[in-house]
């Protein structure tokens, strides 16, 4: 049964509210916009809200907009805990990261582990590893000229494993990203995000207190298996769930995966 959606805020944050039970909040990957998506990217997430919904009030949350310069991930993830706060009165709660929300979501749970009851990561890492580093560095780079057309083909090539037609995949999403997405608007958000992202480093934080489940890919591109390691090793009691033959973008419609953070969630 398709799971109804409504929109929401989560204190100055806007959000996607879907399911029923206890409450989840879900920051997702990395995506040409902050704020609310549009057009296939506003689906692709009632999507994913839709795969967490059952036992649970799945809160997809936007990463916010107007972002100054010099915008720390810190800050970011205060801005979120705040809103978590406001919502929940205060009440912890499960709090799912994937990808770059991943850091979003150990950033948060380290500096304000009162609003986290328990944190589930995927597809993420306690760092960048150099190649990915580089890479969001020149999307970066592409966001802050306003290229539309070089971010959305940056996106593309990432979705697409080397030697499987990385070059067509980007002239593509060149062509179809802005209007499949109707458009991104002000890149300035996404800089700002990647260059807040660039300095995170879980090793330099507190740590995270709340029982954790990081669930990786063996074959993540963006994400190294030494880091993914490392980042278990930085979270007291964490567990790692590990799918050998999944990368950094298949996990996260694996359907066991899905089920797996999602019953942990639950608990």
């Amino acid at each position: 049964m398709k799971t109804a959606i409504r929109h929401s805020t989560l204190g100055a944050l806007p959000s996607l509210v879907g399911g029923t039970g206890r409450p989840l909040v879900l920051l997702g990957g990395l995506t040409p916009e902050n704020g609310l998506p549009k057009g296939m990217g506003l689906r692709f997430e009632y999507s994913l809200i839709g795969a967490y919904a059952t036992g649970l009030e799945v809160h997809w949350t936007a990463r916010p907009t107007g972002l100054p310069v010099g915008t720390t991930l810190s800050e970011i993830a205060a801005i979120t805990a705040d809103g978590i706060r406001e919502t929940f009165g205060g009440e912890p709660i499960a709090l799912l990261g994937i990808s770059t929300g991943g850091s979003i979501a150990q950033q948060l749970a380290a500096e304000h582990p009162d609003v986290v009851r328990r944190l589930a990561l995927m597809s993420t890492g306690c760092r960048l590893d150099p190649e990915t580093r580089e890479s969001q560095r020149r999307l970066a780079e592409m966001a802050r000229r306003g290229d539309v057309g070089a971010v959305f083909a940056e996106y593309g090539r990432d979705l697409v494993p080397p030697y499987r037609g990385r070059t067509v995949a980007g002239w593509g999403m060149r062509l179809i990203g802005p209007r499949i997405y109707h458009g991104t608007g002000d890149l300035a958000d996404l800089a700002m995000t990647l260059q807040a992202e660039d300095d995170f480093d879980l090793a330099k934080l507190p740590p995270i207190a709340a029982p954790t489940l990081m669930i990786a890919g063996g074959r993540d591109r963006f994400y190294s298996r030494a880091t993914i390691d490392e980042t278990v090793q930085l979270i007291p009691g964490a567990r790692l769930s590990l799918y050998p033959k999944r990368g950094h973008v298949t996990l996260l419609s694996d359907r066991r995966a899905i089920g797996e953070a999602a019953s942990f969630c639950r608990l």
